[in-house]
């Protein structure tokens, strides 16, 4: 695992006197301090006004200045780092991610071993300081994430400083529950980081059968019973979606299912996430070009790994089965071509008119397994369709689906979270695009409205009385940009934060 050692914990009430290498105090744009800085002490107080004033700082978003603390004031810390807030109207619980990121970045860059971080004492913008602290350690774990187990000693950057511990400074609060958040905040942020880990590998180094290794290891340390489908149990069971994807590939497919049950008679959660090691496009092979972000085309399945960690890591009373149709989709004299037709575990005939939108069809056989299970809620990531990309960015998943109740509830827990979701209609006329001539339905509807008629196809294999939910985390899966602090170059590790903040408000 690659995410950070680092330890948050919660004081409360007086930290003057508790030793540390540095105070954080947050400034609004224009040199106002927070209101705490009252809290320090006369002599620092007098400091940073004094700083402020002068204009050395004007507390722009993210600005940071480091200022030594006066001698002979008494306290038992070195350094003070102000740390601008921005405009005050502007500030989200999304830009404290960011801040916790940055003030855990700035802290190492400086050689320091513990920080005191005071921006949680105040209510930002109607944000509650628990909250500010919540966010802010999330940011500081997700910004602490390296990927570098593949780069040789040389290559490496010379082992940085790690920050090994911070505290949020919280009033009136009592701190075993906050201390239980904190960790329910950093058990998540785990199974984001396997989720990274996972996306980040390359297809040479992690196969279908590698990724059912990886589900066998979770079995063996968790309580989640794993069952690994391959070979003439594929075939017995007619998931032929998910043979006809991988059937171009010498590593051969498999479904992967996961099964946490510590809900007693609580209903079924079936999460379904797509997992294609590395999409090559088939024989409507995709062009060369930014070809190798397609180590990412098991983003989906990723998620429903790093969500099965986490809440078996936190022990939640939930039952949820995970299933993750794993596949590498690659050109050869055994692939699939244009025109097949294959018969999915449904009995659904569909015509393949373009072998590079292969995710619907494993994603078929899946949705079809999922259902045997008897969920009472079935939802979907997939890195599913460009189109999702032109239309939404990377700011935004796709989201779909037959129930309004869910997406409601869905996108209230990515507003919670910071991954925010985007409803598209999927009106009955879409589905008039993937009709087919020779077959029940084609794994295409033409250029228009992609992102839908790829949902419209995939509904075909959910019942109407199940609630439904289709999330096409194309663009958020992956940042090629690396400029938001908490979230790194390359997998972003997205729908696992989204899918137990969602499990955790309805405690299914």
């Amino acid at each position: 695992m690659s995410e950070s050692q680092l330890k948050m914990d919660v004081v409360v009430g007086d930290f003057v006197a508790r030793e540390t290498d540095v105070w954080v105090i947050g400034v609004y744009q224009g040199g106002e301090p927070q209101a705490a800085l009252s809290r320090c002490g006369e002599v620092v107080e007098r400091e940073v006004r004094r700083v402020l004033k002068s204009g050395w700082m004007r507390g722009e978003s993210g600005e940071q200045l480091f200022l030594s603390v006066p001698g002979g004031c008494g306290l038992v810390v070195d350094r003070l780092l102000l740390i601008g807030l921005g405009k005050r109207e502007s500030l989200t619980v999304e830009s404290f991610r960011g801040l916790g990121a940055s003030v855990v970045k700035a802290c190492e860059k400086g050689g320091m071993d513990r920080v005191i971080c005071l921006l949680s004492l105040d209510s930002h913008q109607g944000i509650a300081p628990n909250r500010v602290m919540e966010a802010m350690a999330e940011g500081g774990w997700l910004g602490s994430y390296r990927f570098d187990r593949l780069q040789s000693v040389s290559k490496k950057e010379a082992p940085r400083h790690r920050l090994k511990r911070m505290e949020f400074v919280l009033s009136g609060a009592k701190a075993e529950g906050e201390r239980k958040r904190l960790i329910q905040v950093e058990r998540i942020v785990r199974g984001v980081s396997l989720a990274r880990d996972l996306a980040n590998l390359p297809g040479n180094l992690l196969s279908p059968d590698g990724l059912a290794r990886k589900a066998r290891e979770l079995a063996e340390r968790l309580p989640i019973k794993t069952t690994i489908l391959s070979g003439a149990v594929l075939v017995q069971k007619g998931m032929n979606g998910i043979l006809a994807v991988g059937q171009g590939s010498v590593n051969p497919p498999c479904l992967i299912v996961m099964e946490y049950r510590k809900g007693g008679d609580r209903p079924t959660l079936a999460v379904v996430g797509k997992a294609v090691t590395f999409d090559s496009g088939g024989i409507s092979l995709k062009p060369g070009a930014k070809m190798e972000e397609m180590k990412f085309d098991m983003s989906g399945g990723a998620a429903v790994f790093g969500f099965m960690q986490a809440i078996a890591e936190m022990n939640l009373p939930i039952n949820v089965v995970g299933v993750v149709p794993a596949a590498e989709n690659m050109p050869s004299g055994a692939a699939q071509r244009p025109g097949d037709v294959i018969k999915t575990a449904k009995g659904v005939y569909v015509e393949v008119i373009n072998t590079d939108a292969e995710g619907r069809l494993i994603l078929a056989d899946a949705l079809h397994h999922a259902a045997s299970f008897d969920p009472d809620v079935i939802i979907d990531l997939a890195t599913l369709t460009g189109a999702c990309v032109v239309a939404l960015g990377e700011h935004a998943t796709g989201l779909m689906g037959n129930n309004e109740g869910l997406q409601k509830k869905l996108r209230k827990a990515g507003e919670y979270c910071g991954e925010r979701l985007w409803p598209l209609p999927m009106f009955p006329e879409y589905q008039e695009q993937i009709k087919s001539v020779v077959a029940d339905i084609k794994n295409v509807g033409g250029r228009e409205a992609g992102t839908i008629t790829a949902a419209c196809f995939l509904s075909r294999f959910v019942e109407d009385s199940r609630a439904w939910a289709h999330l096409d985390i194309a663009g958020t899966a992956y940042d090629g940009s690396g400029t938001r602090a908490h979230v790194p170059k390359g997998a972003v590790g997205v729908g696992v934060r989204l899918l137990c903040r969602y499990v955790l408000a309805e405690r299914m």
